[in-house]
């Protein structure tokens, strides 16, 4: 019977050396991962702490917070991101309006410019955001962070009281973006006989802005082949602007034939006389020409 032979020193040795260099490297890689998050956490008690003691300066010396962060309607459990433009951003789960900083009185004078997160590229979304304390305090904080701890910095500063946001009541407070005193989304309908244009309205929520676009609105979609023959300047059918119609006659329909003379075609059907003579019976397509019957070239 052959007997098995075990591993020697230096195959155990070679072993043991493979196990400890993984070992180390699978540390090693934790470890940067973990200063690198680190890292990231420091820069945002950095940037926090930066924008409140801003607030705090600014405070000091003109009695009121920027008018930026002044916000009513921000309750104790609505986390609002600051950003550079208007729109809709999500923080710690949270899709709320975001807080446009751009007050000149604050941003470049207390606040040289917008610190943004370290996992963020632009201001659009800088990944800090604000919230109310019960006390009423200000306070900043990060959306993001590498440990379980909370990133938050509690600014000296005052919130005006809060008043519960009410979609409806003609005041923007809160997170929202519009308020026109009603509940209702505008819509705009051609041919109603209202002109409805302006960006003044907002949906039912008070979340977005609603653009009406209509230049004019008679409440009557005029053109050739209505059967009332028309002359001046008309709204069009998509009351998007002016149509100038000088009829001398119209129609609603067939029978009809086409005249070779003027490449038109002429229509019988509902025929509207208008400036045309006794015998004429056809007008043409375009509302401009009659014709007493469809022979002799037609």
């Amino acid at each position: 019977m052959k007997k098995q032979e075990g591993f020697n020193l230096i195959q155990i040795v070679i072993v043991t050396s493979i196990v400890l260099i993984l070992g180390a490297v699978v540390i090693f890689g934790d470890n940067v991962l973990a200063d690198r998050g680190r890292a990231r956490d420091a820069r945002r008690w950095q940037d926090i702490t930066a924008i409140a003691k801003a607030i705090e300066l600014y405070n000091l010396e003109n009695q009121d917070i920027p008018s930026d962060f002044s916000l009513s309607g921000l309750s104790t459990s609505t986390k609002m991101v600051l950003c550079s433009s208007a729109g809709s951003l999500t923080c710690d789960g949270q899709t709320e309006s975001c807080v446009v900083v751009d007050d000149n009185d604050f941003l470049g004078k207390y606040l040289s410019s917008l610190p943004i997160d370290p996992e963020k590229s632009d201001t659009t979304d800088t990944g800090y955001y604000i919230t109310r304390t019960s006390s009423n305090m200000l306070t900043i904080g990060s959306c993001e962070s590498y440990g379980a701890d909370t990133i938050e910095f509690v600014a000296k500063a005052s919130l005006p009281d809060y008043v519960a946001v009410v979609c409806g009541d003609d005041e923007i407070t809160g997170d929202e973006v519009c308020d026109d005193g009603n509940t209702t989304t505008e819509t705009q309908t051609c041919g109603n006989g209202i002109t409805e244009s302006g960006d003044e309205h907002c949906n039912a929520d008070c979340s977005a802005v609603i653009n009406l676009t209509e230049v004019c609105d008679d409440g009557v979609n005029e053109s050739c082949g209505d059967g009332v023959v028309q002359n001046g300047s008309y709204c069009n059918s998509t009351c998007s602007g002016y149509n100038t119609l000088s009829e001398v006659c119209d129609y609603t329909g067939g029978p009809s034939c086409f005249n070779t003379a003027d490449s038109k075609t002429y229509y019988e059907g509902g025929f509207v006389k208008g400036s045309c003579g006794k015998s004429d019976v056809m007008c043409a397509e375009d509302c401009t020409a009659c014709a007493p019957f469809c022979l002799g070239g037609l």
